[in-house]
């Protein structure tokens, strides 16, 4: 019998056509599942890829999952229950497994926290890179004025090629969660910093392929590396908060919001399927929509919010 676990990497990877970081995650979470099982039914690893999958039970997934919160956050394990029930959805619907046990199988609740995001100012001194004949500084300059501009995930930024910018229409063709495409506007800032990086990319490395950013080996840029980058500058910055590509997409979100933008809006441009992923982002300003508030309503004026009398 074929490897199953390959099967299923081959499916998600060709077939459902998932992001390469969602399929190394999805890798690694059955990977550790395998090794779960392999000390629970007392087998040799090798053995943990055909037959035993017949022999899992949902008290086996379940003791597993357990087994992780104990060193895992909450949204990582909802991840690893999001790959365990699609890798048993595919061997049912494959390979004839006749029972799905996790088909009961809950992810934990996460607790909800508001994304850290920075205001417009910290955001301008993010942005506030001297890049005068340094080549991998305008290399960064380009990565976080295109992160903020266009509020691309880290994994979108590192897949980017040079022919997904389209400067003649002020666009940037991305590939999001599901290889779902979907255009988000390019501001003129950042085409600007674009073009200068890519004059000066292509006098350094001719023949490094189609890869927008590149490393200093003119290989393609990783998210680890990109993430990297977004720490080393937020440091230079002097900013009070752990900065990760994450919250700088927080923070093109939410300063749209800030702003006037439809919450529609920016859920397309953040390439969320669901509105109740996007908002999240009206929690975050609460304090500029009482602000509103106070000076737009005719009751608000009198009013003590401290003690809840007027």
């Amino acid at each position: 019998m074929a490897n199953l676990v390959a099967d299923f990497i081959r499916y998600i990877e060709i077939e459902r056509q998932l992001s390469p970081h969602t399929v190394r995650a999805y890798t690694a979470d059955i990977e550790q599942l395998r090794l779960f099982l392999a000390e629970e039914f007392n087998f040799p690893l090798s053995l943990v890829d055909n037959e035993v999958w017949q022999q899992v039970k949902d008290f086996h997934l379940q003791k597993f999952v357990r087994a992780r919160m104990t060193t895992d956050g909450a949204a990582s394990v909802g991840r690893k229950v999001a790959s365990i029930k699609t890798f048993f959805n595919y061997l049912g619907n494959r390979h004839g497994l006749t029972t799905n046990p996790a088909a009961l199988l809950r992810p934990p609740r996460s607790s909800r926290h508001l994304p850290v995001y920075l205001e417009e100012e910290e955001a301008a001194r993010l942005l506030d890179i001297d890049f005068s004949g340094d080549e991998l500084k305008l290399r960064d300059r380009a990565v976080l004025e295109l992160m903020y501009a266009c509020g691309l995930r880290v994994s979108e930024v590192a897949e980017l090629d040079i022919g997904n910018i389209r400067f003649a229409d002020a666009v940037v063709r991305v590939l999001g969660k599901g290889r779902k495409e979907r255009l988000v506007p390019l501001g003129r800032v950042a085409a600007d910093i674009l073009h200068k990086y890519l004059e000066r990319r292509r006098e350094a490395s001719a023949s490094a392929g189609d890869a927008l950013f590149l490393n200093a080996r003119g290989g393609r840029l990783s998210a680890r590396s990109l993430s990297t980058i977004v720490k080393k500058y937020g440091l230079h910055a002097g900013l009070q908060k752990p900065l990760t590509p994450h919250a700088v997409r927080h923070s093109f979100a939410t300063h749209l919001l800030q702003n006037g933008a439809d919450l529609r809006v920016i859920q397309e441009l953040l390439g969320h399927t669901s509105l109740s992923t996007t908002q999240r982002y009206t929690h975050v300003d609460v304090k500029r929509l009482l602000e509103v508030y106070d000076k737009a309503h005719p009751l608000a004026q009198g009013e003590d919010r401290t003690s809840g009398k007027l």
